[in-house]
């Protein structure tokens, strides 16, 4: 089947290409107006000469013998003129003959010589280029590629395949329209997956204008069912949080994604710029899990001591409750250490990391942690 399509195809090609040198070459072969003219010559001037003496002679402005005397040198020069004229028309048909036969040589050869250089050079047998690899690539063609899927799918509604492809190109050139209903089409007849999910959750978020909606934070969900790993599709639900005004949520959230993303990760400072965001709501709200911050810290440097046991207690002691709790918070336990050893309470600082290095282990990340503050700080871990 694929021989006789591919003979079909060369049989039309070698016709389109004689039709084509034929509509170029027999222009060529049409009489030459030009040699005509020339061959005409002067001739209606010396007829015009001639029917004016016959007008003096009847009207009786000239004698007999100036008559024939004038008609014989008129006819003369005519006979001359024509002479002449005639040789510079067979000149001009002779070039213009060579000129066409060399024009139309030109035309043939060009094509016989295509016709025999692109089995050499070309390459007749590479396989077709998969429609989705074209629609992917920065190719100008791309246009006419989309046309050709749509024109498709306009015939079949139900080709769940056709969908998959055109919906991320509609994406990509900001058609959300189009592209929410194609992820819409290609869930609904292929099944949902992690690839369809989130196309969709990102086209409503674009339509929303950044906006976590809440069909979004659905297709989201779904996405972290079926992808516990999926980082963007984490990033999106913390920041369904955030938008709520759920600090504390999208915080969690937040932080166990910056846990995930290795050290040089793209995206890392996005991350943690939303970090940084949430905490600042929630210190803004008076939330006390975070503890004191460095200005609180060193202000209670200066108190006295009883003014700095009160906010001790009302601050450090506050954060050193919730870790007894909620342990896993690397971050409050090095904001915990560094207060003590601020406020000078240094075995309090060991001790809070002799517990951290406890919990976390002395070898993991957080452990690195945890020892490169002790550096810092000149702590002992308890081992003095």
């Amino acid at each position: 089947m694929a021989y006789e399509d591919d003979m079909i195809f060369a049989l039309a090609a070698i016709v389109l290409t004689l039709a084509a040198a034929f509509a170029v070459a027999v222009p060529l072969f049409r009489r030459d107006a030009r040699a005509d003219t020339v061959a005409a010559g002067p001739d209606p001037v010396y007829r015009a000469q001639l029917k004016e003496l016959e007008r003096e002679r009847r009207d009786g402005l000239i004698d007999e013998n100036a008559y024939l005397s004038s008609r014989a040198e008129i006819g003369r020069r005519l006979m001359a003129s024509e002479t002449k004229a005639a040789d510079r028309a067979a000149m001009l048909r002779g070039v213009a003959s060579r000129y066409r036969i060399a024009t139309a040589t030109i035309v043939f050869a060009a094509l016989i010589l295509a016709g025999v250089a692109y089995p050499l050079l070309g390459a007749p047998g590479a396989k077709d280029y998969p429609l989705s690899a074209r629609l992917n690539s920065e190719n100008p063609e791309l246009a006419v590629l989309v046309a050709q899927v749509e024109r498709h799918l306009a015939q079949n509604p139900e080709d769940g395949r056709g969908w998959d492809v055109i919906a991320p190109v509609y994406l990509r050139e900001n058609r959300l329209d189009r592209a929410y209903e194609a992820y819409a089409n290609a869930i609904r007849i292929s099944g949902p997956s992690p690839e369809r999910l989130m196309g969709l959750g990102e086209t409503l978020v674009s339509l929303e204008s950044g906006f976590v909606n809440d069909e979004a934070l659905e297709a989201f969900r779904e996405v972290e069912a079926l992808s516990p790993d999926n980082i963007r599709a984490g990033y999106y639900i913390a920041l369904a949080d955030e938008q709520a005004g759920n600090h504390q949520a999208a915080l969690d959230r937040f932080d166990a994604l910056l846990e995930k993303m290795p050290e040089n990760a793209t995206g890392r400072d996005v991350i943690e710029r939303h970090i940084a965001f949430n905490r600042g709501r929630l210190a803004q709200a008076g939330a006390p899990a975070f503890g004191p911050d460095q200005q609180d810290i060193e202000a209670a440097a200066s108190l006295s001591l009883q003014q700095r046991a009160e906010m001790v207690e009302g601050m450090v002691s506050g954060l050193a409750q919730r870790l007894e709790q909620e342990p896993d918070d690397i971050e409050g336990w090095m904001r915990l250490i560094r207060s003590y050893a601020v406020l000078g309470r240094e075995d309090d600082a060991n001790a809070a990391l002799d517990a951290a290095l406890a919990y976390f282990g002395a070898e993991s990340a957080a452990g690195q942690q945890l020892e490169q503050l002790a550096t810092e700080l000149a702590l002992s871990g308890g081992k003095s």
